[in-house]
């Protein structure tokens, strides 16, 4: 290689390392300035001598038109677990030179993370860079006006709040980037403590005790006011505002201290308090106030409306005026209807006998605190195996309070109801105090078979040579009449009853009859008409006994005696007259054939003429 070209070579490298020098120094100069001037400091000194920005103050906000107002900004109740917020840090101008392109960086503490245009991945590589040792999320915003000395600026991080936030205070720190005249290709910067609170918020809601009310009665009712937040509401004032259904008759008072009904027929009148003094709700916490609401009649089924204004101070103590409304359930009717039912039948309870039309008296009685005028009675059967026969509407004008009502008619009841239980049904249209009601009520009976007995077939006749009187008892009802038995209270000529005990007699089945027979306590009874009196008792398909007496004549004849077959086969029973006369010529024959065998054999020639006059008295004639 020759020295010119040599020359040339190393002119060429030079030339290529002074064109290299001058665009490391062009093109990357300014970065490596602002990394120098802007992070030249850890910590800012904000004394008599500081110039730049200084923190003024930190609050929470939605970044509304009325956020910006510096004088009187939006502050916002906030709390753990919120999420998206909005973190508005406030700054002013103490450098005499303009400020302008400015871009701060947050530190943010546990519980919070940059979120929204804050969240930029080099924001938190260039917080740390000035500190050794892990310093959290971090959040980006800026500022691009210029600002004059003394100029207030505003810097909106976006922040989301986790549920592991704390209520309380927060020290964090903010690093601000920024340019002046001096800086136009650069920029300083300043590292300013930035204190900041998470307030928590107050959430109020209103509910009541769930108990109806019912109408034309005071009624005590309580209201729950709970705080479901994260803060407190204190120096809590409520008032009751409206009662009644809500349709925004008229504007509402907001600071008024009274009751202010909405309208002048409200259905719903407070009779209680109207403004509580409820002081401080703690958070997750829940107070209870308590008055007496009176509903009017005309209420009755319906869903009133009541709305409740409360003051409070809230999470920043700022005062708060909000408007809570629940709901009230007004019954259909009083619990206890003033018309009371009731049946008055022929026996000791209420029941109807079957298979006859029987005469039943029904009794309506106004127990309740108002007179009772234009009532109307509607009576019918519960199914159709009972008929009303009789009357079944009943006009009473006037039924004054503590009166009672009563009407009768007739009623059938088939005989396919006995023994089971059956209703009637009474509808009643009234007025009582000045309001129409509509009542139902369900009358209950029994329906039970009829007992009818009678004798018959009445005798006194001699069993085994002692004395009875007997007879039949026959049932012609329609159900059977239970634990049946029959006493002997008094017959001529038997002047003492006491050795004569009851008979029973068991079940007496509808349609037949059942003997009995009842020893007498006499050796004999002349001949004739005789009074007695026998007392029959039984029970019905309910269990109730009941006595019946039939007094009636028995006629006696001869008395004819019966013998039971043991008493025919005994020793001392006397024979019949033809038995005695014809065991008499036995005898007399038996004697007259010995005679006449003892005779032959002393003779014996006469044999054969004395079995001849044995066998053949015609032949004996002969001889």
């Amino acid at each position: 290689m020759s020295i010119t070209e040599m020359t040339r070579k190393n002119i060429a490298l030079r030339l290529f390392a002074i064109v290299t020098f001058l665009i490391i120094i062009s093109l990357p100069s300014n970065a490596h300035a602002q990394t120098r001037d802007c992070l030249s400091t850890t910590n800012t000194r904000v004394d008599a001598d500081y110039n730049g920005p200084v923190f003024l103050d930190a609050y929470w906000t939605d970044r509304s038109e009325s956020s910006v107002d510096v004088l009187n900004p939006l502050e916002l109740e906030v709390g753990p677990g919120e999420g998206p917020s909005t973190l508005a840090v406030v700054f002013v101008n103490r450098s005499p030179l303009e400020l302008y392109a400015i871009t701060g960086y947050l530190r943010l503490p546990t519980g919070f993370e940059p979120g929204g245009t804050s969240a930029e991945p080099e924001a938190k590589s260039y917080f740390a860079s000035s500190f050794s040792k892990n310093i959290g999320d971090v959040s980006q915003a800026s500022y691009f006006d210029k600002l004059e000395e003394g100029e207030v600026f505003t810097l909106y991080f976006d922040v989301d709040i986790l549920d592991t936030a704390k209520v309380g205070s927060y020290m964090s720190s903010a690093i601000l980037d920024y340019s002046t005249s001096e800086y136009v290709r650069s920029c300083k910067s300043a590292m300013l403590d930035v204190p900041f609170i998470l307030p928590g918020k107050v959430i109020l809601d209103l509910s009541t005790d769930n108990k109806p009310l019912t109408p034309k009665i005071p009624n005590s009712i309580d209201f729950i006011i709970s705080n479901k937040g994260s803060s407190p509401a204190t120096g809590a004032i409520l008032t009751i505002l409206n009662i009644g259904d809500d349709n925004s008759r008229s504007s509402r008072d907001s600071s008024s201290s009274t009751v202010t009904l909405e309208s002048s027929d409200t259905e719903l009148v407070n009779l209680g308090e109207n403004t509580f003094n409820i002081g401080t709700i703690p958070a997750n916490d829940s107070t209870r106030i308590s008055t007496i609401i009176f509903p009017e009649a005309t209420s009755a089924s319906s869903v009133q409306n009541l709305s409740l204004q409360i003051t409070y101070g809230n999470a920043y103590g700022y005062k708060q005026t909000e408007l809570l409304t629940t709901g009230l359930v007004v019954s259909p009717k009083p619990s206890e209807s003033p018309i009371i039912v009731s049946v008055d039948t022929q026996h000791s309870e209420p029941v109807v006998t079957a298979g006859i039309v029987e005469n039943i008296t029904f009794q309506v009685t106004n127990n309740g605190e108002d007179e009772i005028t234009d009532l109307l009675l509607t009576l019918s059967g519960e199914t159709t195996e009972i008929k009303i026969m009789g009357k079944s509407k009943w006009m009473i004008n006037s039924l004054p309070v503590g009166e009672t009502y009563e009407f009768t008619t007739d009623v059938f009841a088939s005989t396919s109801l006995i023994n089971n239980p059956n209703s009637f049904n009474m509808n009643l249209d009234y007025i009582s105090d000045g309001e129409s009601s509509i009542d139902t009520a369900n009358v209950g009976v029994f329906v039970a078979g009829s007992i009818e007995l009678t004798l018959y077939d009445m005798q006194v006749n001699n069993i085994g040579g002692t004395i009875h009187l007997v007879g039949n008892v026959l049932n012609q009802g329609s159900t059977t009449g239970k634990f049946a038995k029959i006493e002997l209270l008094s017959l001529s000529d038997i002047s003492d009853m006491s050795e004569i005990a009851p008979q029973y007699l068991g079940d007496l089945t509808d349609d037949s009859s059942i003997p009995f027979s009842i020893p007498l306590s006499v050796k004999a009874i002349p001949e004739g008409k005789h009074p007695f009196s026998v007392k029959v008792t039984y029970a019905d398909d309910l269990r109730n006994f009941h006595e019946i007496v039939f007094d009636d004549v028995v006629n006696v004849s001869q008395i004819k005696q019966q013998m039971s077959s043991n008493e025919r086969g005994g020793s001392n029973s006397s024979l019949p007259l033809e038995v005695i006369l014809g065991i008499a010529v036995s005898v007399i024959i038996a004697i007259v054939v010995f005679v006449k065998i003892k005779k032959s054999r002393s003779n014996p020639n006469s044999v054969d003429d004395d079995l001849d006059f044995l066998l053949d008295d015609s032949k004996s004639s002969k001889n």
